[in-house]
């Protein structure tokens, strides 16, 4: 699984080194590409098997329905492969990093099956927003089966 939280800096080509702790996942389960796409202020990097799986359980959603139509165009016409180079680095693509408001400094987020990548900017903004709405948050999470 891939969780915490690092900051880490975009150097000169575009491109940041993957937390070691993540490196150590992702390399243990035999992957070395990601697929980026941009969602939620941020951009989502996938391990390309959990990658394959939401695009095969997207294949499922319902043409008729126009939050799937307009989620599946979104999410999935901003996806780049990303490869993993021999000393952990991955190059951002600039069409994501604009995207995603990220400059230079960038907060990594380990969410499980996934790594998220927050411009410092917008990650303050985004932990103001749950600071805020803590106990909301919190009775929505147990709406869905997880009591903390």
């Amino acid at each position: 699984m891939l969780r915490g939280r690092f900051e880490c800096i975009l150097d000169d080509k575009g491109r940041i080194k993957i937390p070691s702790k993540f490196l150590e996942t992702l390399k243990g389960s035999g992957v070395n590409v990601l697929v980026m796409t941009f969602f939620d202020q941020s951009i989502y990097a996938y391990p390309k098997n959990i990658w394959e799986e939401l695009e095969s359980k997207a294949l499922n959603l319902p043409l008729t329905n126009k939050s799937a139509r307009r989620f599946k165009r979104m999410f999935f016409s901003s996806a780049i492969d990303v490869n993993l180079d021999s000393q952990g680095r991955i190059i951002i693509p600039q069409t994501l990093r604009q995207l995603a408001n990220i400059e230079k400094n960038i907060v990594v987020l380990g969410n499980l099956d996934h790594i998220e990548l927050w411009s410092a900017q917008n990650w303050q903004q985004e932990m103001d927003l749950l600071m805020q709405d803590e106990e909301k948050l919190a009775q929505e999470i147990e709406s869905l089966g997880i009591k903390l």
